[in-house]
């Protein structure tokens, strides 16, 4: 029934974000899932659509770095022209030192992913994931975002409550990949340690252990990748085939009776079929 509260301590704390790495296919069918919804197979088609148009580089590689020999300020200077990427392209182009945020991961056939610089009339999902693709690539030359985290310690008839936020400080790199940051924003209100505040609501929460959360077509690829089952090419049709098949509905991807039945038999009796081990052995022999 208490109304007012006193700051007992304000602790704020400020870090860096490092720009996003390159795409790899799988990185581009994760983030093109979550920002559009777009199934992980339908983006390697559409990549490929784009590639065979000549509007962005190979998509099936697992390189996440961009080599200088691709050219850096001459795709940012293509871009410049295109009206929807001009300020961000020029604002990358007028620093002194251009260097993409590479990643760890390299393909010796491929670079990442990254716009070519040429533009082709196309509509609907091809233009979201080409856009996409484009921010990407424009995002890992961005600054380094600064972000800051604050609690405050109330103190109410000696008990202790906890109010926390997250805000953005310097946006960075985030202004290049808008609309596709996703970060939330909660900034408490200015106060100063032991002044008197009013109390609107207190939240008791009780909660218990969530079992893991169900897959999604785009986090299913990413798992077989760590695993390292299936190939940069195959894991979006290794997934398809799941649902063409009726072994798997959603998402979020659960296993249909047909499917559960089908491990099962396997399972027993002929399990070396569904060992992972089998199938890498298969896939470093092909």
């Amino acid at each position: 029934g208490e109304k007012k509260a006193i700051v007992k301590d304000i602790e704020k704390k400020q870090f860096k974000q490092q720009p996003p790495f390159p795409f790899d296919l799988t990185t581009l069918q994760i983030e093109s899932y979550r920002c559009h919804k777009i199934q992980p197979k339908e983006t390697l088609d559409i990549a490929q659509n784009l590639y065979l148009s000549g509007v962005i580089s190979y998509p099936r590689t697992s390189s996440q770095q961009y080599p200088p020999s691709i050219g850096y300020k001459k795709i940012l200077s293509s871009l410049a022209k295109n009206n929807i990427y001009k300020d961000k392209a020029n604002k990358i182009l007028s620093r002194s030192s251009i260097k993409p945020n590479d990643g760890k991961k390299t393909d010796p056939a491929h670079p990442a992913i990254y716009p070519t610089g040429n533009f082709s009339e196309f509509g609907g999902r091809d233009q979201k994931v080409f856009d996409l693709i484009v921010k990407r690539f424009l995002a890992t030359f961005g600054d380094s975002a600064t972000r800051e985290s604050a609690t405050i310690t109330l103190d109410i008839k000696d008990e202790m409550f906890l109010s926390k936020g997250t805000r953005t400080v310097e946006k960075g790199w985030h202004e290049l990949y808008e609309p596709y940051v996703k970060l939330e924003e909660q900034t408490l209100p200015a106060v100063e340690k032991g002044e008197e505040v009013n109390i609107k609501k207190i939240d008791q929460l009780k909660k218990e252990t969530q079992p893991p959360k169900r897959y999604t077509p785009a986090s299913i690829i990413k798992e077989l990748e760590k695993r390292g089952l299936g190939t940069k090419s195959t894991r979006a049709a290794i997934v398809d085939t799941l649902f063409q098949r009726g072994y798997a509905i959603g998402p979020p991807i659960e296993a249909t009776e047909l499917g559960i039945h089908t491990i099962q038999t396997i399972e027993k009796y002929c399990a070396s079929i569904v060992d992972e081990q089998l199938t890498k052995e298969f896939e470093e022999e092909d």
